[in-house]
């Protein structure tokens, strides 16, 4: 088989790996340690001190990965482990019973501080023909930044945070762009920021968690508290610094470089270039209103959802979330920026009216700024997870495919909306509504350029429903078997409307017609640029734009 692929061919048809000829001499990677001031690492495998014979190990580390493994930091803060381990394929897990590799991982990691790092390791895959991975903290539902045979960079150094008080100037532009703005590197996470913006009174559009980095999160668009309102994380982005797959560190916004700036607003991550700052628009000082319930039994579940539009309506952002399979229930929240608790409570109370009443049970609070909104809105969603998983997401460190999609207002008033709900969540299957679309990602007020590379199916939706199956062990029949549940799950979502689309950043990679569902119309022109500024395919990542032009073999990956 890999003949086929390799042989007979002038230019390599294959990217290198251990053992074969054009794989980089130890003399090589030691040229690229010294070049980028001795920041080549190469690892351990995440588990590694927990197996005999593994470097590393000992009871005390092995008993310290077992109490981080369940913890998003725990896997962030190590240069290549990630959240889910069906994306490794298993390779090296907690249980000594097991086997231990670094198979299913990078080999080397550049720890990256500056773009000169970021550019260096740039030029030495392209140049050597090695396959490149980039992880920031590693929140990543599809399994895009761990890429085994292949050197990554890390960019979670790339943390710096430049304010714009009045107005900021885009490189190359003559006009001046009015309001606070922030100039924020790649890995700084996303708690970070809003700390930093809270001590100036600003409110950013950001994820969720305040784990959470901004490179994955803004390239794929990027939805939060603050996104019915006012829009994506991707319309919001003013300027991007990257490096390209030539090796060179370009500034894009609306005036220059104006399809890199397209396409990385919305586009996907790990494909162009690698981006190591981005400069957002930030939000003056406003009161805040958030409301928070709990949801009993399908038909109120059903009712909210189908109700939502009017919270969209008025720049309502929230979630559903719970196992409604298992126990009947789940709990709901909404915040709406600019507006009084009272105000809200007039738009949230008659809800509850036939057939599910008492979906407005709950605990209205008010906020004097968009930080203490932001903060308050994040808590509950990390606080719901602590005590089964300490700092992570539902089944953390275990394995998860998420399947999704986007519902604009049409599709939940359908009669067919409480079969494509129940159809898509079995007893140990999390429920995660994420009903942050709304006037703001209607028309974003802030986006420049004229547009950007953000699936269309967001412009209309009002919520991305999606069905978070999730398993122990490493069984690959049972991984075989989730894997049929997501796609079941996924087309119960899809019924409403076939048409749409979802959230690349959360998602099923092997969904069925990923480059529509991703991206819908704009695929055609992203699949340009991606073959335009990249020809020769520095760049790959997993269910990313132009991936479909290589296909991976047993570790190896090949045009």
């Amino acid at each position: 088989l890999l003949s086929l692929f390799c042989a007979g061919h002038a230019a390599p048809q294959c990217k290198a790996m251990p053992g074969t000829a054009d794989w980089p001499s130890d003399a090589e990677w030691a040229g690229l340690n010294t070049a980028v001031g001795g920041k080549l690492l190469k690892p351990n495998a995440p588990a590694a001190g927990c197996h005999r014979g593994q470097p590393g190990y000992s009871t005390d580390a092995c008993t310290d990965i077992k109490d981080g493994w369940k913890d998003s930091a725990w896997h962030a803060k190590h240069p290549t482990s990630g959240m889910w381990q069906n994306y490794n394929n298993y390779s090296c897990m907690p249980d000594a019973s097991a086997s231990c590799s670094t198979a299913g991982y990078p080999i080397y990691v550049v720890e990256a501080r500056n773009p000169q790092d970021v550019q260096a390791a740039v030029n030495f895959a392209r140049t050597r023909n090695v396959r490149l991975n980039i992880k920031s903290t590693g929140h990543d539902f599809l399994g895009r930044s761990t890429q085994p045979n292949s050197l990554s960079i890390w960019t979670h150094q790339l943390k710096s945070i430049k304010w714009h008080e009045t107005t900021f100037t885009p490189k190359g532009c003559r006009s001046v762009i009015n309001g606070p703005a922030a100039t924020v590197g790649a890995g700084a996470k996303w708690g970070d920021v809003y700390s930093s913006a809270r001590g100036k009174d600003y409110g950013v559009v950001g994820g969720a968690f305040n784990s959470v980095s901004l490179g994955g999160y803004l390239q794929n668009g990027g939805h939060g508290a603050l996104s019915a309102k006012y829009g994506l994380g991707a319309d919001m982005v003013l300027e991007i610094e990257l490096v390209t797959a030539a090796g060179e560190i370009i500034t894009a916004n609306e005036c220059q470089n104006t399809e890199y700036f397209w396409a990385m607003r919305g586009g996907g991550g790990s494909t162009y270039g690698v981006a190591t700052a981005f400069t957002i628009q930030a939000l003056p000082k406003q009161t805040s209103a958030r409301f928070n319930g709990k949801l009993e039994g399908w038909d109120q579940i059903v009712h909210m959802h189908r109700s939502w539009p009017a919270l969209a309506r008025v720049g309502g952002s929230g979630y559903i979330r719970g196992y409604p399979g298992r126990s009947g229930e789940a709990t709901w929240s909404v915040s709406v920026p600019n507006m009084t608790a009272n105000a809200l409570r007039a738009i949230v109370d008659p809800i509850p009216r036939r057939p599910a009443p008492g979906v407005a049970t709950g605990r209205y609070v008010q906020f004097e700024s968009l930080a203490e909104a932001i903060e308050a809105s994040n808590a509950p969603a990390e606080a719901e997870t602590a005590n089964a998983v300490q700092a992570g997401f539902p089944g953390m460190g275990g394995s998860k495919i998420m399947a999704s999609w986007l519902w604009s207002a049409a599709d939940v008033a359908q009669p067919e909306l409480a079969q494509a709900i129940r159809g898509a969540f079995g007893t140990d299957t999390y429920m995660l509504t994420d009903a942050t679309m709304g006037v703001g990602t209607w028309n974003p007020p802030f986006m420049r350029g004229g547009g950007n590379a953000v699936n269309p199916a967001f412009r209309t939706a009002v919520m991305r429903p999606a069905a978070e199956v999730q398993w122990e062990g490493a069984d690959q029949r049972e991984l075989a078997r989730r894997k049929e549940e997501a796609a079941r799950y996924g087309l119960s979502l899809r019924r409403l409307a076939p048409e749409a689309g979802t959230y690349a950043n959360e998602a099923d990679p092997d969904a069925p017609g990923w480059q529509w569902a991703f991206w819908g119309a704009n695929y055609d022109k992203l699949w340009d640029i991606k073959h335009s500024v990249d020809p020769t395919g520095v760049f790959w990542c997993r269910a990313c734009v132009g991936s479909e032009s290589w296909v991976e073999v047993e570790g190896l990956l090949c045009r």
